[in-house]
């Protein structure tokens, strides 16, 4: 039986793929993230200081019109139902993410969920009244997706025969490789759907647990 479904959230759980370039498009900075965009994605500079420079746009935005903007991006058909469904068998639910942790905190909260693994938007100021200071912590580094699923699975003491790990783009690849199965959902890439052992080709949780059943009842009869 399952023991732990790992997660990741932007484009698996929620339907924007890229919680940074949301957020961007939204507070009018997409324009001037685009410049850091090819040169993180190069290596060009470290993952952390291209996080930093993303974020660096945000100086003094609340943190409450960060949240607002989150809550408005809509959970994938299926979502809901399934975690609940994990959830209903005893299955821990996890999410390890690269996007911010305050959006993964207020999706494992409202889904009852945890832990949320995901890097940090640092905020300034009094309760109530929060603000972007500029600043970052990288937990969960760009490609370093397996690193933190080993974490987790030696945290929980789960085995990854007993786990599976849901995701929808190349950061996900390493966590299918460390999970007794791996399922990509919507992926825009051959590489990530030859890399799973279940792929979903539409943005929709709903089928998750069937196809689950059917590749491998002995980890959900």
């Amino acid at each position: 039986m399952i023991k732990l479904a790992v997660f990741d959230l932007d484009g698996t759980l929620k339907r924007e793929r890229d919680p940074y370039v949301y957020l961007h498009r939204h507070l009018g900075t997409e324009e001037e993230s685009a410049q850091f965009t090819e040169r993180g994605l190069s290596g060009e500079i470290p993952y952390k200081e291209w996080l930093r420079l993303d974020v660096g746009l945000w100086v003094g935005t609340p943190r409450a019109t960060l949240e607002k903007l989150m809550r408005a991006n809509p959970y994938l058909p299926g979502a809901r139902e399934t975690v609940a469904a994990l959830k209903g068998r005893g299955v821990w639910v996890a999410i390890i993410s690269t996007g911010p942790l305050f959006h993964a905190q207020m999706v494992a909260a409202e889904l009852g969920i945890g832990p949320a693994w995901a890097n940090e938007v640092m905020f300034t100021g009094k309760p109530g009244a929060m603000v972007v200071s500029g600043k970052v912590r990288v937990h969960i580094p760009f490609a370093e997706k397996g690193a933190a699923l080993e974490r987790l699975q030696q945290s929980l003491g789960v085995p990854p025969e007993a786990c599976i790990a849901v995701g929808d783009g190349l950061t996900d690849i390493p966590l299918f490789q460390g999970v007794a199965v791996g399922v990509a959902v919507h992926p825009d890439k051959p590489k990530i759907a030859a890399a799973a052992h279940i792929v979903l080709p539409e943005p929709d949780l709903g089928p998750l647990l069937e196809r689950l059943h059917d590749y491998a009842p002995g980890l959900w009869p």
